[in-house]
């Protein structure tokens, strides 16, 4: 929290009362009992120290008082509610045969009390620090006011207040609440929902050949992957398939040159296969290839665990030697390590002679509500990220079904920009600040964005960016910035201390 210093100034307070003294009925308060004055006070309240410093500067030059007389003035601070205060050490002005007899007689006195001698010219300054309690951010500083002599008990002095002092200042450190204001916004439509299913097919071809044999060894089965895949999509009558493509690859034995032959016939052998079947058009499914999958060989050597493998380091090294042509790194895996080379070729290169496809398609725009609830029951990744807006309206802002229909819509576009902001909003009604600003990190910069970076910073307490965003937010034509802003400079104005008694001079 930042440090918020209040500070109040009162000058030439008369505090005495004017009820009549009852020890001599006969004798007017105002002839025996002169008032005092303070010519100076102040009050600071360090909310970070958690302290509350009081300062009293007092006139004796003005104070008159009778030889045997005395005033006792204690500073008092009492809740709101009277339910809990602090009495402050006490500052008695005397006359002069009172002022000395309370120089010999100080260990009668209450700890902490200070005398002063009626009439003097230097001023009396009074300081109290004191441990600012929770209590005390609602409370009224007060000075109780009684009149003594040599013999009698003091008798209190009314002062006006309702526990019957005067009444200096109040203490209130509460600030004005601000009432959040979201703006919850629909995300930028992001076009229809593509998506795409992969797989690997292991597709085998007679040695150093490029034709497809689809009765060959298990190549039913593999080919049953990519047109399962197909069929999957075709079946789906929300999808419709936008695009197919097939990547070959070889493995690293053998020329590259010959790898080159194979991987590019035998991947447009298999292209044209799955093209013929389903009569797609040339530019619907497409081809590419890999003459050697050097990647795919790293993979295994690294992070497999089996086959074993005596030199896995050494291998390594040799795969990564990109100085080296294929053919050579190649025949160094051969020369160098001819046991590990024998496993790699029996065991691994096997697995590289493969083929990866991808089918992309597009699901339908759903129209409805109703539509839309029940995709989002079922697979919600169907839907668009303004699918997810449209469904949240159906429910009452702010609750469950609204908030978890959006924090489904940044789980499913946790890029998103408009369903990130729109998270950034639950997670700040929540009060979890910390994911609501990660969020906001990806929200873009929309006046609605700038807003709720605005809405963070002041509920972190930050006014002055708080300020800066929300200026900009309305400048940019988001209206219910200039409410924050008017409550923030209530906020910046608020006095923890105000004076509440008269000031003479």
């Amino acid at each position: 929290m930042k440090l918020h210093k209040f500070i109040l100034s009162l000058s030439l307070l008369a505090l005495a009362g004017t009820s009549a003294y009852a020890g001599e009925a006969d004798v007017k308060a105002a002839d025996v009992y002169s008032p005092l004055k303070v010519y100076d006070m102040s009050a600071r309240v360090d909310e970070q120290a958690r302290t509350l410093a009081l300062t009293i500067d007092l006139n004796m030059a003005d104070m008159k008082l009778p030889i045997n007389r005395e005033m006792i003035f204690t500073p008092v601070i009492i809740s709101a509610d009277g339910t809990q205060s602090l009495e402050l050490s006490p500052v008695i002005v005397a006359g002069r045969n009172r002022y000395y007899w309370h120089l010999r007689n100080a260990d009668f006195d209450a700890p902490g009390t200070k005398v002063y001698r009626a009439g003097e010219k230097d001023h009396a300054i009074y300081k109290e620090l004191i441990d600012f309690q929770p209590w005390m951010q609602n409370s009224t500083v007060e000075m109780r006011q009684q009149g003594a002599d040599c013999c009698d008990d003091p008798v209190p002095f009314d002062g006006g207040s309702p526990n019957g002092n005067v009444e200096l200042a109040r203490i209130d450190t509460r600030r004005p609440a601000i009432v959040d204001e979201f703006v919850f916004t629909p995300p930028v439509d992001a076009g229809p929902v593509i998506k795409a299913l992969k797989g690997s097919a292991f597709v085998t071809f007679v040695v150093n050949r490029t034709e497809l044999k689809p009765d060959y060894m298990i190549n039913r089965q593999e080919l049953k992957k990519i047109t399962g895949s197909i069929d999957l999509v075709r079946n789906d009558k929300d999808a419709t398939i936008t695009h197919v493509h097939i990547k070959g690859f070889a493995s690293p034995e053998g020329p590259y040159a010959n790898n080159v032959r194979l991987a590019q016939g035998r991947t447009e052998t298999l292209r044209r296969y799955v093209r013929d079947l389903y009569a797609f058009n040339d530019t619907t499914i497409t081809s590419s290839y890999e003459p050697e999958d050097w990647d795919g060989l790293r993979h295994w050597v690294k992070d497999s665990v089996k086959p074993e493998l005596a030199d896995r380091a050494g291998l390594l090294a040799v795969i990564d030697d990109k100085a080296l042509e294929p053919d050579a790194r190649d025949r160094a895996l051969k020369t160098r390590f001819p046991k590990d080379y024998a496993v790699i070729l029996r065991d691994i290169y096997p697995w590289l002679r493969h083929s990866d496809y991808t089918v992309t398609y597009s699901i339908r725009t759903y129209n409805t509500v109703d539509e839309i609830l029940a995709v989002y029951n079922q697979d919600p990744t169907r839907l668009r990220n303004v699918d997810f807006f449209t469904l949240a309206q159906s429910y009452p802002v702010g609750s469950d079904q609204y908030c978890a229909v959006m924090e489904k819509a940044v789980e499913v576009y946790p890029d998103d920009p408009g369903s990130n902001l729109n998270a950034a909003n639950i997670e700040m009604r929540r009060g979890d600040l910390d994911k609501a600003q990660t969020h906001l990190l990806k929200s873009g910069k929309t006046p609605q964005a700038i807003y709720a970076r605005g809405v963070l910073a002041a509920k972190r307490g930050d006014y002055r960016e708080a300020r800066e965003l929300f200026t900009q937010a309305k400048q940019a034509g988001v209206p219910q910035a200039q409410n924050y802003l008017d409550k923030i400079e209530q906020i910046q104005n608020h006095s923890a201390v105000t004076i509440t008694v008269p000031l003479t001079k």
